[in-house]
This record gives C-alpha cells, structure tokens and sequence, in this order.
C-alpha cells in the first residue's frame, strides 16, 4: 500500500504543479555546498531514532532517544538510551504503565527537570493499537537510569489530532504540532496545521495558531515558540503570551523542508529534507538514499548556515541534530542508527 501511495503522490505533484497548487514546486532543491574534513560514523541504536533528548540528571549524560520502525507502523517502538561517553546503548524499560496502552509508537519528544526528578514527555500514536491515525496521545514518564515509570497518559482529540513535535516550557506547559489531517492536504501543501496548547495550571488543553504548511518542530521558551513548517519551508516564531497564547508569527528565516529544532548557545539547528520525492523512496526502501542537511539559524539576525551536507550515503532523511561537547549528533526517520561529527569549526 504504501508503494501505491507513494506512485499516487507523484501523479498529483506532477498535477498540482501543472495546476499551480505547489510554491514553488519545489519538490527537489540543490543541495548547499558541504563544509570540507568532517569526519563522521554511524553508530548502531534502534530502527527509526527519529528524536532524541539530552538526559543531563540520571547519572553520565546521554541520549534518549525515540525509536519506531516506520516502514513497518503496526510494530511497536521503545525508548533506547546512548550514553555519551561509552557510547553504550540499550532499551530502556517502562514500569506502571496501564494495560489499556497496547502499543508504543513513539514520535517527538521533550523533557523537563521537576524539582529533583526528570520527566519525559513522548508523543504517541496509536496507543491502543487499533491502527487508527486520529489517536493519539502524550505519555509522560518519570526518568530512572535504567527504567521509566510512566506517570500519566494526556489525551485531547480536538487538540492532539495528529501530533508531530512537543516542547514543554519549565512551568510544564506544553506546546504541540499538529502536521496535517490527512494525505490530501499533505499532498496539495495546505495551510492546514494547528498547534495545540496545554495549560499545566488550569489542566486544558486549546489550540493557539492555525494555517500552517505543516508544522512540524517546536521549540518553546517563556517568551517565544519556534515553529518549522515544512511545507511552507521556514521556520517561524511566535511571540508567547502570558497566558500561554500566541501571537502574530514572524518568518525568521527560509528553510526547504525543515524538520525538528534544538537549542545550541544562542543559535537553533535544524535539520532539512531537500528532496520530497526521494524521502518517500527512502521510506520504502532503505537502498535508496535521501539527502540529509543540518542548518545553524541565528534567529535575532534572521540569518542560516550549513552545519552538515549529505547525499544520504552516510544518513538519510536526517530529523534531529543536536551540539553536546564538540560532538554534532544526528539522528533520521527510518534507518537504525545515529550519526557522530566533528562540529565545524566556525561553530566552537
């Protein structure tokens, strides 16, 4: 099925582009120059290691890291730990959770210091393994070294339709992406995505923007949310209020097909995906490689730079990148492995 989904998008990209429904129609972009002696190597984990979060408070630093197997979605996924110095890695157990949670397809994901705790905030689809889209839901886990306890599952199917990415600010508010309600709007680049908001206070969730090109990163701080639509290709930032609601959106900067956002000093990273068409070839088939690009945003000065360049030999269809002690780590959507680089020198 997903050969023929796959058949059918480029028929209607093809149309749509005739049509004038695409901007641009820019399903493939030249790739950026990449920087010169950066050494890289893969280092096995988990299949599709989508995102990942820097765990600072459980003992040596590490990644956990959110593993699904998307070429097979009626599989379960896991949340597997690489430490950062011995670079081991394993599945972490999950304790206390309700039977009512069949399935574990893990997507984005965030985590926050609560006082002398860590908890990990997952998005999940399909928690009751009936192979519907429309659920979904966050699990919230207590963070151990070597187990989670899940603390509480959230669900609101007005507000978390089609969840992609979460940012949980210190206060545990949470901001979520919602992408695209279905495969129809994906394909003619609607502005149909919504973000969702959660009040930790008063325990509701509301939906706080509208009419993007699918939305997809997210990252929120007290006073401002990032946002990457892929899409509509930039990465926008809305001014937050103080009751959690958001403002008139900026574009910050111009990005083809920009994926999820981290933090790094003063500056973003963001991955990107150049080629739509081969992203959807690498999602069938492993052989068929999909460019892999890393951009540095400085976002007070509205400007991007080229961390990282790949044809997709060495990864492809790369979602997460992340700046720990010199080291560039960067994990994609369906292969199971992450990527180790030299970080360029412009950026130590």
């Amino acid at each position: 099925m997903r050969h023929v989904y796959g058949r059918i998008f480029r028929f209607l990209a093809a149309g749509a582009c005739l049509a004038g429904l695409f901007s641009g129609c820019n399903l493939r972009d030249p790739l950026p120059i990449p920087i010169e002696d950066i050494v890289c190597r893969k280092v096995r984990v988990a299949p599709g290691p989508e995102d990942f979060v820097l765990d600072l408070w459980s003992g040596p630093p590490r990644l956990l890291i959110s593993s699904h197997d998307r070429r097979a979605p009626e599989s379960s996924g896991g949340i597997w730990a690489f430490d950062l110095e011995s670079e081991a890695t394993g599945e972490l157990a999950r304790t206390n959770e309700p039977n009512a949670l069949i399935a574990f397809k893990p997507h984005g994901m965030d985590i926050r210091k609560d006082g002398s705790s860590a908890l990990l905030y997952v998005i999940l689809h399909d928690p009751y393994g009936h192979m519907e889209r429309k659920e979904n839901a966050i699990a919230v886990y207590k963070i151990g070294r070597d187990a989670l306890r899940f603390v509480e599952l959230m669900e609101d199917s007005a507000c978390l339709w089609s969840p992609n990415d979460l940012s949980v600010i210190p206060s545990g508010d949470i901001y979520v992406t919602n992408d695209v309600p279905g495969s129809l709007a994906m394909y003619l680049r609607s502005e149909s995505s919504e973000i969702a908001f959660y009040d930790a206070r008063q325990k509701i969730w509301k939906i706080v923007a509208d009419d993007i090109a699918f939305a997809n990163g997210i990252l929120a701080e007290t006073d401002r949310v990032f946002v990457t639509a892929t899409q509509g290709d930039e990465v926008m930032v809305f001014p937050r209020m103080p009751d959690g609601a958001l403002g008139t959106p900026e574009t910050v900067v111009h990005v083809k097909g920009p994926d999820n956002l981290m933090r790094y000093k003063d500056s973003l990273l963001t991955t990107a995906h150049y080629d739509d068409l081969a992203f959807l070839d690498h999602r069938k088939d492993p052989e068929k490689p999909a460019p892999s690009i890393v951009f540095r945003i400085r976002p007070e000065i509205y400007v991007k730079d080229v961390v990282y360049v790949d044809s997709g030999e060495t990864i492809s269809a790369a979602s997460t990148a992340m700046i720990f002690q010199d080291n560039l780590y960067i994990s994609q959507a369906f292969d199971p492995y992450i990527v180790i680089c030299d970080v360029p020198v412009f950026l130590k």
